[in-house]
């Protein structure tokens, strides 16, 4: 007998798969609209002016492999520092909350609260 979850379909129990499909489950969590209009942007050619970014900045998107034109509009990710064109990062970043570089979340970090003795 098999339980229906609130929409009426058989729900999915986790104990009823094999191992195999047990690890092959891998939920991403990607960050939402509101999150993303906070990262910077910034234009191609600004960004080579940028000596701090010298080192992020290349001359192509390494999500979609096109070069980048001076007009184009990148998206600065906090923390790494990766510059990626704005449609490709942020279609990444919907479906998961990393660079896809480095894999460090852009994410706020949170800060150690200092105790007092």
């Amino acid at each position: 007998m098999s339980s229906k979850n609130l929409y009426g379909l058989p729900s999915l129990q986790i104990g009823n798969l094999t191992t195999a499909e047990q690890n092959a489950i891998t939920i991403d969590l990607g960050l939402d609209e509101a999150t993303l209009d906070k990262y910077p942007k910034l234009i191609y050619a600004q960004a080579k002016l940028h000596k701090n970014k010298a080192n992020s900045t290349s001359s192509c998107c390494s999500i979609c492999l096109a070069d980048y034109k001076d007009t184009d509009v990148l998206r600065d990710l906090p923390d790494c520092g990766h510059l990626f064109h704005l449609e490709c990062v942020d279609s990444w970043l919907k479906l998961h909350a990393t660079c896809p570089v480095c894999r460090n979340s852009p994410l706020a970090k949170p800060v150690p609260l200092e105790v007092s003795h």
